[in-house]
């Protein structure tokens, strides 16, 4: 290092020496004490379609709940176009009305709109579903339309001798107010 301001070269690789001996000797540690049989579940490289598939056929534990429908709905947090092939999640959302009886912790209404947005492929929808789906657009659709030109009032026209000689409005420059 330049002048006196700082710890000696010599220290710095002193201390950088002493802290990977500390990190290998606690991986180390680590390894050995960990369950043997859960050894090889510490780490292992999956590509992301080896994760998806992995993820929908055998884990049974997510941040979603416990059991293979919980894992199986954490898959929908990825995009459309790496969930496993249509016929298998058009077979597993049929149990949609079972667990609208049961209401699961993961059965949520964030995780609901995961399935009704437009990227989430028609072919991946069981036809109830999907007129369900259908079905509560076109209600909000109604809705919106009803709620859009209902909270508006017309106001009456200004008489032209409101205006002046360049068409500017002496009064109110918008013909619609909020009610």
């Amino acid at each position: 290092m330049e002048g006196d301001s700082g710890m000696p070269q010599t220290e710095l690789w002193a201390l950088l020496a002493v802290a990977t001996v500390m990190l290998i000797v606690g991986a180390s540690l680590m390894g050995c004490y960990m369950v043997p049989e859960y050894r090889k579940t510490f780490y292992q490289h999956k590509s992301l379609k080896t994760l998806i598939k992995w993820t929908w056929e055998e884990r049974k534990v997510c941040t979603l709940g416990d059991g293979m429908d919980a894992s199986r709905a954490d898959v929908f947090d990825f995009a459309a176009w790496v969930w496993p092939p249509n016929d298998q999640v058009r077979t597993w959302l049929e149990g949609w009305e079972r667990w609208e009886r049961e209401q699961p912790s993961w059965f949520t209404e964030k995780w609901k709109a995961r399935l009704r947005h437009p990227s989430v492929p028609p072919e991946a929808l069981p036809p109830a579903l999907k007129r369900k789906f259908d079905t509560a657009n076109a209600e909000k659709q109604r809705h919106l339309r009803a709620t859009d030109s209902s909270s508006f009032r017309r106001l009456p026209a200004l008489p032209m001798s409101d205006f002046d000689a360049g068409g500017r409005g002496a009064g109110a420059s918008a013909k619609v107010v909020p009610k």
